[in-house]
């Protein structure tokens, strides 16, 4: 459960820092578009931590767990929201679509908010598993109406995006987006809207990770396919982010799988995660510090083998210039 955990937060750190990234590292003509894209980062973020506290919570939590739950559910509406108007909003027909949506989803994330008993009836923390009892009542087909509207929507959106450019990595970029939101999507049904229904809450991490990474994807397509142009600054930290994420995802994947060979099955302390997670992120802040000292100690090897073979250089001539002289 752990390593789940670990794996959701760097990825929702991931998709926070892309978001930000492409908003603050845009041109002001396209700021509209990647607010989009960084609002459906936001709330895919939010999503994936409220996940996250809920699959960890233990029974003594069960007076705050409500709005853990409960944001579970509204961040995903706003989620879709936010991925309908990066595709749609500059189209009249996007504004109307996306506004549409705005109000339907506001409305039932405030009842949900006020009255979250319309849309589960309980919720049972156990050491086995956490779960929640859904009421089959209207909010609950209201809230899934709403998903199975929007998500047609959004991949038409993209599709008819791919039909009307001209351009090869535009249409590339808007045709990738689409099958990768489409198949994350598909799971997001699975896993969080199907399989719950049968009381099977143990995969609901599934869903917002593959939509974590639908939103990297599409960050794939903004950098690949110049579908919003940033600067490279912004690229560059980035890159940098990823790099150091990807070391940390590994080792404390391997870590994990180690800990849980050696000592039979457990699983580390929350405490000890923590601390191995700060250790190699501190190990690798500390590479560019031995990068400069292994190329300090290069130079001074190689300054004192230049010193070395002047002398030698001096000292030949010093002997040449004796047997010439000799001679």
């Amino acid at each position: 459960m752990q390593l789940i955990v670990i794996l959701l937060s760097t990825v929702s750190v991931l998709t926070f820092l892309s978001g930000a990234i492409v908003y603050f590292g845009s041109a002001k003509a396209e700021r509209a578009k990647s607010a989009f894209y960084f609002l459906a980062a936001i709330f895919a973020t939010i999503w994936m931590t409220s996940i996250s506290l809920f699959m960890v919570a233990t029974p003594e939590q069960a007076e705050i767990i409500n709005w853990r739950v409960n944001w579970t559910f509204i961040s995903a509406i706003f989620l879709d929201i936010a991925f309908l108007g990066y595709g749609t909003w500059q189209m009249k027909y996007g504004k109307y679509a996306t506004s549409f949506f705005f109000i339907l989803g506001l409305i039932i994330s405030i009842i949900i908010a006020l009255h979250p008993e319309y849309l589960y009836s309980s919720i049972a923390l156990a050491n086995t598993g956490n779960s929640v009892t859904m009421n089959m009542s209207p909010l609950y087909f209201c809230y899934v109406g709403f998903f199975g509207a929007i998500v047609p929507v959004i991949v038409a959106s993209f599709f008819h995006q791919y039909l009307k450019k001209r351009n090869k990595n535009r249409k590339n970029g808007e045709i990738m987006t689409m099958i990768s939101f489409g198949l994350s999507s598909l799971m997001v049904l699975i896993f969080n809207l199907i399989m719950p229904l049968f009381g099977n809450w143990s995969l609901i991490w599934i869903g917002p990770l593959s939509l974590a990474f639908t939103i990297l994807t599409v960050y794939h397509t903004i950098l690949r396919y110049r579908m919003i142009n940033l600067s490279s600054i912004w690229l560059r930290i980035f890159s940098y982010v990823v790099v150091i994420s990807t070391i940390a995802i590994i080792y404390m994947i391997v870590f994990s799988i180690v800990f849980a060979a050696l000592f039979r099955g457990s699983t580390p302390s929350v405490e000890v995660i923590v601390l191995n997670f700060i250790m190699i992120l501190f190990f690798i802040a500390l590479i560019p510090v031995l990068n400069g000292l292994t190329a300090y100690i290069k130079n001074l090897i190689s300054g004192q083998n230049t010193k070395q073979s002047i002398a030698k250089t001096d000292n030949d001539k010093d002997k040449n210039g004796r047997t010439a002289n000799d001679a």
